[in-house]
């Protein structure tokens, strides 16, 4: 697990600024986090410092960086989340071409193209 205190998240998912959550996975730019109790979904826009790794659920590196920040006023390891506003939302439209497919059509419009 990596462990980061995580900044903008809303009230509904945080009740306080101070959050520390912990992830599967290293985090990059651009991941992005679902919530699944309020199904907010947020992307990773910053992330500052490496984060704590270790295994188990990440409950013992949370409260380690909560008692470095608060209790000692140490900076954490942050990932900065802006969320996404649903409204906003685009649904893309498109469609996948086979290889054949457009293989089929670029030889019927080349022979088309050398009998004109």
């Amino acid at each position: 697990m990596f462990t980061y205190k995580f900044v903008g998240l809303i009230a509904a998912d945080a009740q306080t600024p101070y959050y520390y959550g912990s992830l599967p996975a290293q985090p990059e730019l651009g991941h992005i986090l679902v919530y699944s109790e309020t199904g907010n979904r947020y992307a990773v826009v910053r992330i500052d410092g490496e984060g704590l790794v270790g295994d188990g659920d990440g409950h013992a590196n949370q409260t380690e960086l909560a008692w470095a920040e608060i209790g000692r006023s140490e900076t954490v390891p942050t990932l900065w989340l802006q969320k996404f506003d649903v409204k906003k939302e685009i649904q893309a439209q498109g469609r996948s071409f086979s290889y054949e497919e457009y293989s089929e059509k670029n030889r019927e419009a080349r022979l088309y193209s050398k009998s004109a």
